[in-house]
């Protein structure tokens, strides 16, 4: 970010409350810091109730007869490829014989019609319909289509975590200081595998990055390796700065917590920064203008595939992209503090501190679904709702980010709606 929307006064008198806090818990005062966020934030009269959620968990029962048995997989949809529906795997599992599988699955709240899939060895895909209000499927029944996919048609569902680097201060709400995407299939009876890739960087400053793995301690995972065995520190020099202590990706967090160590800095991270004769890491913004030189550079989304293998299968089929908690990790005040996205937004993985809880003020970390989300350009507000005025990077009338903000029951499809000229 460049920008801060506080007044110097507010800055210093924030930085005060702040710094009072690091030294004597009872001296800070959260309702006079809730009043200076507001002041800042860009949404005025911001839903009390507000989850910042845009995906529901939805829990099924797949019932499977026996002339289905030989199937191998099974998979929700967001549509049905064998009449040549472009789809999304909601949900991936591994099946053998017949009987109930008991399952989880994440998808956009906006998604109202599901499909599951029992796939053959062949690759034959049987499919059949249900609403998001159904909670048991059979098969067989009537309404059934069945044959070969064309591997196109066929995406993992992908989830867009776009972060702010100011916490705890408001930022510039433009939410692209670090933009991961992060998708994940199920590979092995013991295994899944996040795909996480690193899409922008809008911050100039050190950023560190991992994912907790919030239902699961270190115990649990028996070892997290990436494909091809390459990750995003690569030839990377710690600096003095260290916010994550050894290169392993497997590390134990606060209440020995499973934590995957995704990098020291995100710059560097990008496969494209260098080092300066100095020897400190050149940093400029990455995929946050649509114009180059000065501060601003372009990368190509980079990719690293981590395989994280269960000592215990018994849960994951009921692991799903909503139980994943990728955060970064900044330096503020002498101190490092995690931004999580908000339903983790309490949680500490490798550094334990105390910090602002309240539901009405804007996140620090938005959890947008799909891989394509079209983040601001930097320094362009999210979207400002203010005296009855939209603007921003989604202010379309019925789908803003603003309406959603203010009310979390209207506008949840803001994202499909960006304004062209103001987002990557």
């Amino acid at each position: 970010m460049h920008t801060n929307k506080l007044s110097t006064a507010c800055i210093f008198l924030l930085l005060a409350l702040m710094s009072l806090s690091c030294n004597d818990k009872d001296v800070f005062d959260e309702e006079e810091y809730k009043k200076l966020v507001e002041i800042a934030q860009p949404v005025e009269g911001i839903d009390a109730d507000h989850t910042w959620s845009l995906t529901t968990t939805y829990y099924l029962v797949v019932d499977i007869g026996e002339e289905f048995a030989g199937n191998e997989r099974l998979q929700i949809l967001s549509g049905n490829p064998v009449v040549g529906e472009s789809t999304v795997v909601l949900g991936d599992y591994l099946v053998s014989g017949g009987g109930k599988k008991y399952i989880a699955f994440t998808a956009p709240s906006t998604t109202t019609k599901f499909f599951a899939a029992l796939i053959d060895a062949q690759g034959i895909y049987t499919v059949t319909s249900f609403p998001n209000t159904q909670r048991t499927v059979t098969f067989p029944q009537s309404s059934m289509s069945r044959g070969p996919v064309d591997d196109r048609l066929v995406s993992q569902q992908a989830l867009s975590f776009c972060y702010e680097d100011e916490m705890p201060e408001p930022g510039d709400y433009d939410y692209n200081d670090v933009v991961l995407r992060i998708s994940q299939e199920r590979i092995a009876q013991n295994q899944i595998m996040l795909n996480v890739t690193l899409a922008a960087v809008g911050s100039m400053k050190q950023v560190a990055g991992a994912l907790c793995l919030a239902n699961y301690k270190y115990d649990d995972i028996e070892s997290v390796t990436t494909v091809d065995g390459e990750t995003f520190d690569d030839g990377y020099k710690k600096p003095s700065l260290c916010f994550i202590k050894g290169d392993d990706l497997l590390l134990k967090g606060i209440d020995s917590v499973a934590v995957i160590n995704l990098f020291e800095d995100a710059h560097w991270a990008t496969g494209v920064a260098e080092y300066a004769s100095e020897g400190y890491v050149e940093r400029y913004m990455y995929n946050v203008s649509k114009e180059t030189g000065s501060s601003y550079d372009m990368m190509s989304p980079r990719t690293i595939s981590y395989i994280v293998t269960f000592r215990n299968t018994s849960s994951l089929d009921y692991f799903t992209l909503d139980q994943i908690d990728p955060f970064i990790i900044i330096e503020y005040m002498g101190s490092f503090m995690e931004v999580h996205p908000f339903h983790y937004r309490t949680q500490t993985a490798l550094y334990d501190y105390s910090q602002p809880t309240s539901a009405n003020i804007l996140p620090w970390a938005l959890v947008v679904p799909g891989s394509s989300f079209r983040y601001p350009l930097d320094g362009v507000n999210i979207g400002f709702a203010k005296n009855g005025a939209l603007f921003g990077a989604y202010m379309t009338e019925g789908h803003s980010f603003g309406e959603w903000a203010a009310n979390h029951t209207t506008a949840i499809d803001w994202y499909d709606y960006p304004t062209g000229n103001q987002v990557f």
